[in-house]
């Protein structure tokens, strides 16, 4: 199964906080409860495996799915002191080396714009992002979510022609 931006789900609202990516959040605990059941394996996707894919991993993992999350981007960017100076990491390069370097360049900053606590959760979920190109070791996974459409286009690229007409015919794939 793959999904892109939002899992069609039959709940009111659900649409709308997959696409803000608070996966789960306000899903019954019902359906939450089946779904972790089923011991499938899920991957969460985004750019730079920073925001939209460790929160959603934080929450799978706190209800007890089995999940990963990824990047897919060259390297992980993160908002500098301005547009045109991001701060830039190695994919593997451990949160905690980011929040300390961040830290020690300007904490003030960093804690207002929320990377420093955004930060801090991921160094509680996993120790470093990892890209999604870079995976093969990790296995496959039954859901794979993505949060962009370029995200979704670069997960796509490491499949054959065949898997990816079963992939795009697929009932649950959501298309925006």
């Amino acid at each position: 199964m793959y999904f892109k931006s939002h899992y069609s789900a039959a709940t009111s609202g659900v649409h709308k906080n997959f696409r803000e990516g608070l996966l789960f959040r306000d899903l019954h605990r019902g359906i939450g409860k089946i779904i972790s059941t089923m011991k499938l394996r899920y991957a969460m996707v985004c750019s730079s495996n920073q925001n939209r894919s460790m929160e959603a991993h934080s929450l799978l993992k706190r209800e007890g799915f089995d999940v990963s999350s990824y990047g897919t981007g060259q390297h992980v960017k993160l908002p500098g002191p301005s547009l045109r100076e991001p701060n830039v990491y190695d994919f593997g390069t451990p949160y905690k080396h980011m929040f300390d370097d961040l830290r020690r360049k300007d904490p003030e900053l960093y804690k207002r714009n929320g990377i420093l606590p955004m930060l801090k959760r991921n160094i509680s979920v996993k120790s470093a992002p990892q890209r999604w190109q870079e995976n093969a070791a990790d296995g496959s996974f039954d859901v794979v979510f993505t949060f962009e459409e370029k995200v979704f286009d670069m997960v796509l690229e490491g499949y054959s022609e065949s898997q990816k007409s079963i992939i795009l015919k697929f009932g649950g794939f959501v298309r925006n």
